[in-house]
């Protein structure tokens, strides 16, 4: 019988959880504090960073029959090893890790489950190589990794595990700092510092050029002085946030096919946090939706049509912050997400396939809402715990787990059912306290 697990705070400790496929919930650990994070399925097993008693953070290892065990040592007398951004590559998991006396280094586990220190590179520094933003593209893995004298510079993991410094761009006090590296047509493209134009679009081909793509905005800080946010692909093209300069602040961009890059709209701040919001780009019914600023009426949904129509779909909570939209996500032929309704708080709405908008819950109207999203995309009480790129989403057995706050619970596992009810399913911090269910791992 399937079932999938979960990081949870009982109120004393964060502990590993099991969600079975009778629809159960059972605490699967009790060792120390472990807070588990970053699960990550591999060759069977479940892989996670879990604290040690007396070892820092540790590499560990869920078995396909339940069991749980350490399975490294390293570092034990400082921090541990730290595993993070753990990425299935070429039949082994890879992973940032702390190397004593060397920084953040490039580790691997194999299939047989060896941990190897892959990297010693910058070991002189104080980051190390700190690889991290790991893509795999073109049959190796491609990652931002720290240099001791050109800064951050995009690293190539080949098949044979040859490790290749690939970029020396803006050798300076940053480098290029590459990052959101996305596939498209082909080619990985991402976000990069220039020497004088600010951050612009990169593209690296198939055949290993890496180009500076665009050169918008280049006397305001570049296409994305926070980031070219979420590329997504929709229609053909890709789709982003970038900063246009000036009033326009940041706006919808469309890279086509063709490798051309047009600014889609032209609606003042459409982006207003510099793109960050734009994280909500959906792909749901034929069209791409996402939160944007309406002028004078706060952030509400955006519709991007097939036919490439940008239309302002909600005009609700226009006194206050607007609908802002978040955490979107398709479930039972709806588009799901929460939504500030003012008063009541933040709570679940759906967008159907009819493209009607409607308020679906008023939980805990009084607290601030219900403030739903999936546990999956949950960060444990601000901290974003879960690798988004190896977290599969928490839809299971016909129902969406969501982490929300109830008005005597705080925040805790609820289920939205193919029916739409939505049920308080586990109180895992029994009372007011909060349990911040978040991160996700599946066993087939």
């Amino acid at each position: 019988m399937a079932s999938t697990f979960f990081s949870a705070f009982n109120g004393t400790t964060t502990q590993l959880y099991k969600l079975g496929g009778d629809q159960s919930v059972t605490q699967w650990t009790a060792i120390d504090d472990i807070f588990p994070f970053d699960l990550t399925e591999f060759a069977g097993n479940v892989w996670f960073s879990g604290t040690a008693p007396g070892q820092g953070v540790q590499l560990y290892k869920l078995g396909f029959d339940g069991s749980v065990t350490k399975w490294t040592a390293i570092n034990p007398g400082g921090v541990g090893l730290v595993p993070i951004d753990l990425t299935v590559f070429n039949d082994a998991l890879w992973f940032s890790g702390v190397a004593p006396g060397q920084g953040v280094q490039l580790y691997k586990l194999g299939f047989d489950g060896s941990v190897t220190k892959w990297t010693a590179i910058n070991t002189g520094g104080v980051n190390g190589l700190f690889p991290n933003n790991m893509t795999d593209f073109n049959n190796a893995l491609w990652f931002n990794g720290f240099t001791a004298t050109q800064g951050s510079q995009l690293f190539k993991l080949g098949a044979d595990g040859s490790v290749t410094q690939w970029t020396a761009i803006n050798p300076g006090v940053t480098g290029l700092v590459p990052f959101d590296l996305t596939e498209f047509n082909g080619n990985l493209w991402f976000n990069g510092q220039t020497a004088t134009q600010g951050n612009q679009l990169y593209k690296l081909g198939f055949d290993g050029s890496v180009t500076k793509w665009t050169a918008i905005n280049p006397g305001g800080g570049g296409i994305g002085p926070g980031n070219v946010t979420d590329l997504t692909d929709f229609n053909g093209n890709a789709w982003f946030s970038g900063n246009a300069g000036g009033a326009l602040g940041f706006q919808l961009y469309k890279l086509g096919f063709d490798g051309s890059v047009t600014q889609w709209t032209a609606i003042n701040n459409l982006f207003p946090t510099a793109g960050a919001n734009a994280v909500s780009f959906t792909d749901f019914n034929n069209a791409m939706w996402f939160i944007g600023q309406a002028p004078g009426q706060g952030n509400q949904l955006y519709k991007l049509g097939f036919d490439g129509s940008v239309t302002k779909w909600t005009a609700l909570n226009t006194g206050g912050v607007g609908l802002n939209p978040q955490n979107m996500f398709e479930f039972a032929g709806a588009l799901w997400f929460d939504g500030n309704t003012g008063a009541g708080g933040e709570q679940l709405f759906k967008l159907g396939a009819d493209g009607s908008v409607t308020q679906w819950t008023a939980i805990n109207p009084g607290g601030g809402g219900f403030a739903p999203q999936l546990v999956s995309q949950m960060a444990f009480n601000g901290l974003v715990i879960g690798d988004q790129d190896s977290t599969p989403s928490s839809i299971f057995e016909n129902a969406a787990w969501l982490s929300g706050v109830g008005p005597t619970t705080g925040r805790e596992l609820f289920k939205l059912g193919a029916d739409g009810s939505v049920t308080l399913w586990k109180d895992i911090n029994p009372g007011a306290g909060s349990s911040f269910p978040a991160d996700w791992a599946r066993f087939a």
